[in-house]
Order: C-alpha cells, then sequence, then structure tokens
C-alpha cells in the first residue's frame, strides 16, 4: 500500500490549487456580454480578445483580480442589474456599456445588441493621468513585455 507523508500531500494540493487557479474558469466568459470578446485596448494587442476578463493578465487568471473580477464575484458570478449599471474601474462608463449591453438588457445565451468596446476592470485609456490618478497602475507595457501587470492600489481582493 502507498502511503503518502506530508510533504507529499501538501505538493498535490499545491499542485490542484495551480491547475485550478491557472484555468481561469474560461465559462465564466460566457456569463458576461461578449466575454469572448472584449477587446484588449493596446496598441500592439488591439488584435486580441482579453480571455482573462477578471483578471490584470490577458489570458491567465492571476491571484489577484481587477475591480470587475471583485465586482463580477460580489455578484454571484453573474450578469445582474448592479453589475452591468455599475463602473467598476471608475473610467466613467459603466460596465454595460464597455460590453455592449448599455440598457442591461442582456440575458446569457443571447447576442449582445452591441459590440465591446472596451474593458471593464481596466481603466481606460490606459496609462492615463486620469486612470494613474484613480490609482490604477495597469499599462501596456508590462502586457506588451509579458510582465506581470501592476494592480491598482485600492487593493479590494
Amino acid at each position: 500500500m502507498f502511503k503518502m507523508g506530508p510533504s507529499c500531500i501538501i505538493l498535490l494540493i499545491s499542485v490542484l490549487y495551480v491547475i485550478v487557479n491557472v484555468d481561469c474558469y474560461p465559462w465564466f466568459r460566457d456569463n458576461i456580454p461578449n466575454g469572448d470578446f472584449v477587446p484588449c485596448n493596446c496598441s500592439k494587442l488591439s488584435e486580441m480578445a482579453w480571455e482573462a476578463v477578471g483578471h490584470f493578465s490577458l489570458f491567465d487568471g492571476t491571484a489577484n483580480k481587477n475591480p470587475f473580477g471583485i465586482d463580477f464575484r460580489k455578484n454571484g458570478m453573474k450578469w445582474t442589474q448592479s453589475l452591468c449599471k455599475g463602473d467598476s474601474d471608475g473610467d466613467g462608463l459603466s460596465n454595460g456599456e464597455e460590453l455592449g449591453d448599455p440598457n442591461c438588457t442582456w440575458i446569457e445565451g443571447q447576442t449582445p445588441d452591441y459590440d465591446a468596446i472596451g474593458h471593464p476592470g481596466i481603466c481606460e485609456p490606459i496609462g492615463s493621468k486620469f486612470c494613474k490618478d484613480l490609482g490604477q497602475l495597469f499599462t501596456c507595457d508590462c502586457l506588451e513585455e509579458g510582465q506581470v501587470c501592476p494592480i491598482n492600489l485600492d487593493e479590494r481582493n
């Protein structure tokens, strides 16, 4: 019979944790309008869609969620009137406006009325004085160079 010692159990738990968190739960994209087509408004990556919408990373789930990811979790991982009408990133556009549902009428499985025009968790214009003054340190440079992007100063995770 195989016996696992404490170090094996810790290793197993660590590996499972990484697998679950790195996956970034791609099915969550189905729970928001245009979840598969949230634009990356960085010039060098403008043709790419933001796969990990609730995170500061373009492709991978990270431990720290962006403001929209935090609000999405607070709303039960569902598109609600409150989440739609909110402005998670503080850039002056509602989450619904940024995701192509300005009237907050989208229902899961339907096609949204409009295309997504921005990211609901990343203040835009990215790197602007306006966004920096809000405490959002996210820049396109960190994405384009494959670095871990700085998170906002208002650490709400």
